[in-house]
């Protein structure tokens, strides 16, 4: 069964079949990322826009400063498709160049600064960046990684020599028009296999994403006077669009290096935050850090939250003790951060099912679950995400073989494993690569973490499958439990069996574990198989 073959309402799901569509995509009043800083400067020139510690820029400082930074960049032979790396911890600095980069035409790379230097080589080399710019901290990782000798700022020098005081050195370079279909980003996926691919983004891809999150009808809430908190890496394209998402309105975001729930919880204490976007092992250990000091924010009116669902149980908790609304998020990098939402008024305690969901796509968004030979599948039913939307990935980078592989007319082929019921809400099953076969039976570890994750002792977890005997994969569950907390496996493995069919129940508990996450707090579930696989040996 095709699309083609199926009437599809303008925003709605195909009736009987695993399709999904947003509403229709108005661009009208959207605004390039390039233009963030003068549309607003515009309007609010004195208002605060970007700080970070003692470093604050208003809406035209920032201007002024990034129109200085394409002038250093200039500088340094970066202009039209002109490519630099970026390498370093959150700062306000990564902001001023990636709009400079924009507005010159050039291609930003940022770098995940905990890669060693064998990683970091790769990405230096793959890209074909000709610039690089980094914190002191990593300059001997760059060193060792850059084997052309590579120009290279330094962020966080003091003196004429720093970034910041270079850029305050230039004159501000006069603006040129550029192509809003370019390529301005190139982020590197986690690699769980094999080596991590460079995902290409123009600057229009990364515009409508956050233009249609303003438009999804989520935002309605927003006030003028917003002041948002970014503790999550920037070089992540979460953590890159939260910031991204205060700019676009003209609200003022602060950005900090630290996620340490004291940090965070310090912070919306001093700056009055009224949104911020964590994972949720950050929500559980900020609670924890509320009720140690017992206190609250009362100026919080919003956590965002994505890489896994929120448990009724620590909904109810965050409510009680935070006292406000929750949204989530689903995406990756090849759709430049968001293609579905699960907005407040749908999380509700009081309704568990939709707290699984990761909510409807969003306006000019389609979703369809299809099978290994792409077929269309009925609602209700596993396969893999594919995803259509104005914000796709351009191409992965020196990749044609796996970009012909993803990009099929239009669509991305996600990877991940989820199925659509008949509302139109998206549920995650897994990575199809990360699927258990045990007995014969497919099991998918999300769905067993999700209930994991309900038991009172357990922090996080991570489900995988390990060589059996008898089932050809047995159904193992690595537990990272909550501080202060014991339990029997025995006990796990009953409470499991409340809600679980008895092959999907874990057959191994292994309690005590650090899990492995990604820079975005994902849970490294292939390291973790790994690391069992390794013992086993």
């Amino acid at each position: 069964m095709s699309l083609s073959d199926i009437a599809v309402p303008a925003a709605g799901i195909a009736d009987g079949y695993a399709f999904a569509q947003g509403a229709a995509l108005d661009v009208s009043g959207m605004i390039l990322p390039s233009e963030y800083p003068n549309v607003h400067a515009a309007v609010a020139p004195d208002k605060a826009a970007l700080i970070f510690g003692p470093h604050r820029w208003t809406y035209v400082q920032l201007d002024r400063g990034v129109n200085a930074a394409v002038t250093l960049l200039a500088e340094h032979g970066i202009g039209r498709g002109g490519r630099l790396a970026y390498m370093g911890k959150n700062n306000d600095l990564f902001f001023v160049l990636l709009i400079a980069a924009i507005r010159a035409g050039a291609v930003m790379v940022p770098v995940n600064w905990r890669n060693t230097a064998p990683e970091t080589r790769y990405v230096i080399d793959d890209s074909a960046v000709s610039l690089i710019v980094a914190d002191s901290a990593f300059v001997d990782i760059v060193r060792e990684a850059d084997q052309a000798g590579l120009p290279l700022l330094v962020t966080d020098l003091e003196g004429p020599e720093g970034l910041r005081a270079r850029i305050a050195a230039c004159a501000p370079s006069p603006r040129a028009p550029i192509d809003p279909h370019a390529p301005c980003l190139q982020l590197y996926t986690s690699g769980t296999t094999g080596r991590p691919k460079g995902v290409v983004t123009s600057q229009y891809a990364f515009g409508s994403a956050r233009h249609i999150e303003t438009i999804s009808g989520f935002f309605d809430d927003w006030r003028d006077d917003e002041i948002l908190l970014s503790p999550l890496p920037s070089f992540h394209i979460g953590g890159m669009s939260w910031v991204c998402t205060a700019l676009v309105r003209g609200a003022t975001v602060h950005v900090i290096a630290d996620t340490n729930p004291a940090v965070i919880l310090d912070n919306c204490l001093e700056h009055g935050i009224t949104r911020t976007f964590i994972v949720p092992t950050l929500v559980r250990a900020l609670i924890g850090e509320m009720d140690a000091r017992n206190v609250r924010v009362p100026s919080l009116r919003g956590i965002h939250y994505g890489a896994a669902s929120m448990d009724p149980a620590l909904l109810e908790r965050s409510v009680d003790r935070i006292g406000c609304r929750f949204l989530q998020y689903y995406g990756m990098t090849e759709v430049t951060g968001t293609m579905a939402i699960l907005g407040p008024d749908e999380h509700d305690a009081s309704h568990p099912y939709l707290l699984r969901s990761v909510g409807r796509p969003l306006p000019g968004f389609s979703i369809a679950i299809r099978g290994p030979d792409a077929q269309l599948l009925p609602i209700d039913t596993p396969g893999e995400i594919w995803v259509k939307g104005p914000s796709l990935l351009m191409e992965y980078w020196n990749k044609p073989e796996a970009t012909a592989d993803a990009l099929i007319d239009g669509w991305y082929r996600s990877g991940d494993g989820g199925k659509l019921d008949k509302d139109g809400y998206l549920f995650l099953t897994d990575r199809i690569k990360d699927m258990i076969v045990s007995g014969g039976e497919n099991v998918y570890p999300a769905e067993v973490e999700a209930v994991l994750r309900d038991h009172p002792a357990v922090l996080d977890c991570a489900v995988f499958g390990l060589p059996h005997p008898k089932w050809g994969e047995g159904v193992t569950a690595a537990l990272e439990l909550r501080p202060g907390h014991s339990v029997d496996p025995a006990e796990v493995i009953a409470f499991a069996r409340k809600s679980l069919a008895a092959y999907k129940i874990p057959r191994r508990i292994e309690t005590g574990i650090s899990l492995p996450r990604t820079a975005s707090g994902k849970v490294q579930r292939g390291m973790v198989r790994k690391h069992f696989l390794t013992l086993a040996q």
